[in-house]
């Protein structure tokens, strides 16, 4: 036995009304939680060492929270994926911190507090290293490593490899 459903063009016109209706307000809804979720999402407010000492002016009170990394760095990049998204971590450096990303092997000249600092590459070695990763992280080239330098320039302290969010808060927080 076949059923079969006779409609009209003016009831098939209305069916097709509010179905596009339906469809419309399920886009819109699944549009204005994608907006949300991605307003929600924050990142670390990241800058050049350039525009970090431009800020210290402004604000002389944070210091720096400077990632030392490489692009071969599989932990550095663990890291970004990871604990640097956590919004207690976001929060917490964005508060207290004028937060650097450097690039410990950058081939370009970089010029910091009245010094310059150059890309050099030992005698006998493949790999160079900027001068200026070299002298903050006092010859401790292990990445991913972490310096806070305050407003005066001086080394407060040096954080070395990967840490989960807790484990870099809690290092962050301690009194040097």
């Amino acid at each position: 036995m076949k059923l079969s459903l006779k409609l009209n063009t003016r009831t098939k016109d209305l069916v097709n009304l509010q179905l596009s209706i339906l469809y419309m307000k399920k886009t819109l809804i699944l549009t204005l939680l994608f907006a949300f979720v991605g307003l929600s999402a924050q990142e670390i407010n990241w800058l050049s060492l350039e525009q970090a000492e431009v800020e210290m002016k402004k604000s002389p009170e944070k210091s720096l929270f400077i990632d030392f990394y490489t692009d071969w760095c599989g932990w550095c990049k663990k890291m970004d994926m990871s604990t640097f998204i956590e919004p207690e971590v976001v929060n917490y450096i964005n508060q207290k911190y004028l937060a650097v990303k450097f690039d410990a092997e950058s081939k370009e000249e970089v010029n910091f507090r009245g010094k310059s600092y150059k890309y050099v590459k030992p005698q006998g070695s493949y790999k160079g290293v900027n001068s200026f990763a070299y002298f903050s992280l006092r010859g401790n080239l292990s990445y991913p490593a972490y310096a806070v330098i305050k407003n005066d320039g001086k080394l407060d302290r040096l954080l070395l490899g990967f840490m989960p969010k807790e484990q870099l808060i809690q290092k962050l927080e301690m009194e040097n």
